[in-house]
């Protein structure tokens, strides 16, 4: 083969390897622009889809401070009790639900005021006992709260023990914000948390349960004496009758010598926690809002997260 032909094959070879870079490059440059269109419209996406469930806790807050100008009494036959099921809207859909908090147990009731509550020990020991969980739980649960370093006598536990372990850690001495702090509490497990998450709440300050929603473990647990299947008689009777006054509770109780102590349970709730989920074309988020009504006015956002 000449030289002249070894240099136009060369030539041709070389032609075809730049046209083949060239077309690489290209394809790169493609799927560049191309995944960074998906991030902007998943981002684009995302952000609609959280307005549209901040629009949702605007909705809730209305709905609540509406009711609470009708009524001081809160029970499941009420318009915010009702729930709205996933609606379809411009790419997607929302749903969600606003649910009381004050049907549960609040465990910072415990040691609100820095130190621990004998009778609010006692009352959530039934409680534990009455869902089949330890109770000894009560006394670790407000020693992670309360604000000293003693341990309660029994089955209290503090820094003592905590700093013992393995990893260790302080006890946080000071209220929780989400139940599931309470899992680097000693006794605590994730089966436990998810079985007590039915029950129990936390709320930012001292609440009385509102024997209108509270389950008829938790009635069992706040009135002493209460059997369990006397509790689930009178839950039952509140689907026709809500309790009124916490005076008509007591007169329905089934036996004249229970009784509660005052002001720890209530007709009327002030704290009631917002669910919402958004989908928006690749987007989809859920919401949380913890809402925090006093009286009729309107009520405000203690927290909110995204996720």
């Amino acid at each position: 083969m000449s030289a002249g032909l070894r240099q136009r094959g060369a030539a041709v070879i070389l032609a075809m390897l730049i046209v083949a870079l060239a077309a690489m490059a290209a394809v790169s440059l493609l799927q560049q622009q191309d995944l960074a269109l998906r991030q902007l419209t998943t981002a684009r996406d995302y952000e609609q889809a959280t307005w549209v469930l901040k629009g949702g806790a605007q909705w809730a807050r209305s709905i609540l401070w509406q009711d609470g100008r009708a009524s001081r009494v809160d029970h499941t036959g009420e318009l915010w009790a009702s729930g709205l099921p996933a609606t379809d809207i411009e790419q997607g859909t929302v749903g969600g639900e606003i649910s009381d908090q004050q049907g549960l147990f609040n465990v910072n009731n415990l040691a609100l005021e820095a130190r621990a509550s004998a009778r609010d020990i006692e009352a959530f020991r039934r409680l534990l006992a009455a869902i089949g969980l330890n109770a000894d739980l009560a006394q670790a649960i407000a020693d992670w709260i309360d604000a000293d370093g003693e341990a309660l006598p029994e089955a209290g536990v503090e820094d003592e023990y905590y700093l013992r372990l393995p990893a260790p850690y302080r006890a946080a001495n000071q209220p929780v914000v989400e139940l599931g702090e309470l899992l680097r509490v000693r006794g605590m497990d994730e089966m436990s948390l998810a079985r007590l998450r039915a029950f129990a709440t936390a709320l930012p300050r001292r609440t009385p349960v509102n024997v209108n929603l509270a389950s008829p473990e938790l009635l069992h647990a706040m009135v002493p004496g209460l059997t369990l299947e006397e509790a689930r008689v009178l839950a039952a009777s509140r689907a026709k009758a809500p309790f009124r006054s916490p005076d008509e509770f007591q007169e329905r109780l089934p036996r004249r010598d229970l009784k509660w102590i005052e002001g720890t349970l209530s007709v009327g709730s002030e704290h009631f926690m917002v669910r919402g989920r958004a989908t928006v074309g690749r987007a989809d988020v859920r919401m949380e809002a913890l809402l925090q009504r006093d009286g009729a006015t309107m009520p405000v956002i203690v927290w909110q997260r995204m996720q």
